[in-house]
């Protein structure tokens, strides 16, 4: 596996509502049952050498709330990773900045939903963007890179420009911009959340319209294809028909490991696991009997997933999906991707079956 996403802690000090992990989190002092200690974690950084990983995605909870982050950290730099954390910026001081710039860390992904306190606050809590713009200052301050990134949802996907803007004027080295992603049998505010069909077209325009006015590579969106499902006859939509398979990274270019070892092949499919790095080596997973079916999902091509995508003249285009947020909501591994079921037709979720 080129690239991982490591999950070093299910611990925040923040409850935001869009988390898909908002039921499993836990206070920064309450260290969940499992969680890998010191010692274990700079054995997966071994392994993650081992196993001539590049990429490398550090993820919570809040790393920061770790005592030994920064331990861990030099480890991760010492390896030449390609490393980013994710990071909701609000623990970031001074003393935190100054590590970082020696750590030999990429970059830093700060989260934060707008471009003020007060629609930023709405869902990430009270005080949490002057808390994280402090930390991008100090970021900014010891030259250590970070991007933005944005979780665009029903309450603030008018503020896409703004945030543009904001990022750009904070000294970002570049935002991204991703869909909400639903998990309402986790989080009771997954429902309220959810994009409709209009804002989601309306964002993906805005997304649109901003990259032409904006340096090339400053914005990075999974809102990119969403416009094809408004354009049928355009080059994009007739020439996916020339791929017919399940279009998802699932087990093929990335793994998870999670909080207390086990490995997964996405993070939002947090019971599907392929292994333990404190029990087998993580370079040897992919050939474990139980990651056998994930190799099978490489093969297999929308016409075969499922009826529903069977019979829908998008199929090709659409490629099924996210197999994690498939999963999340139907747990099922073929199942349709009900968001792109909304932009394709304007169902919903209870006419979103496999």
């Amino acid at each position: 596996m080129r690239s991982m996403w490591w999950e070093v802690t299910t611990r925040c000090n923040l409850k935001c509502k869009h988390c898909y992990l908002h039921e499993e989190l836990k206070p920064p002092s309450a260290e969940p049952a499992g969680e890998l200690n010191t010692e274990e974690c700079m054995k997966v950084v071994d392994q993650l050498g081992e196993a001539n990983v590049f990429t490398l995605e550090v993820v919570g909870g809040e790393p920061f709330v770790r005592s030994d982050i920064m331990i861990i950290l030099r480890g991760l730099g010492e390896k030449k990773f390609w490393t980013t954390i994710d990071t909701n910026g609000t623990l970031i001081d001074e003393d935190t900045a100054r590590e970082l710039a020696d750590t030999g860390i990429r970059r830093l992904c700060v989260s934060l939903e707008g471009p003020d306190a007060e629609i930023n606050d709405a869902i990430r809590g009270k005080g949490s963007f002057k808390k994280a713009v402090q930390g991008i200052d100090y970021l900014r301050d010891f030259g250590v890179r970070f991007r933005i990134q944005m979780t665009v949802n029903s309450t603030n996907y008018t503020e896409i420009e703004k945030m543009v803007g904001f990022s750009s004027h904070v000294g970002a080295e570049d935002i991204s911009i991703i869909p909400n992603t639903e998990c309402p049998s986790s989080n009771p505010f997954s429902s309220s959340l959810a994009l409709s069909r209009e804002g989601y077209f309306e964002a993906a325009r805005k997304v649109a319209e901003l990259k032409t006015e904006y340096p090339q590579k400053f914005i990075s969106s999974d809102f990119d294809t969403a416009l094809g499902f408004l354009s049928p006859e355009s080059e994009a939509v007739k020439n996916a028909k020339n791929n017919k398979l399940i279009r998802c990274s699932l087990g093929l270019s990335e793994l998870t490991i999670l909080y207390n070892g086990d490995v997964v092949p996405c993070p939002l499919m947090r019971d599907q696991v392929v292994g333990n790095v404190m029990e087998i080596p993580l370079s040897t997973i992919p050939d474990t009997p139980e990651f056998a079916v994930f190799k099978k999902l490489r093969n297999i091509t929308i016409d075969e997933a499922n009826e529903k995508c069977a019979a829908c003249e998008w199929k090709y285009f659409c490629g099924g999906g996210c197999r994690g947020q498939a999963y999340i909501l139907y747990h099922d591994l073929l199942a349709p991707d009900p968001r792109k079921c909304l932009l394709a037709k304007g169902e919903g979720h209870d006419s979103t079956t496999a």
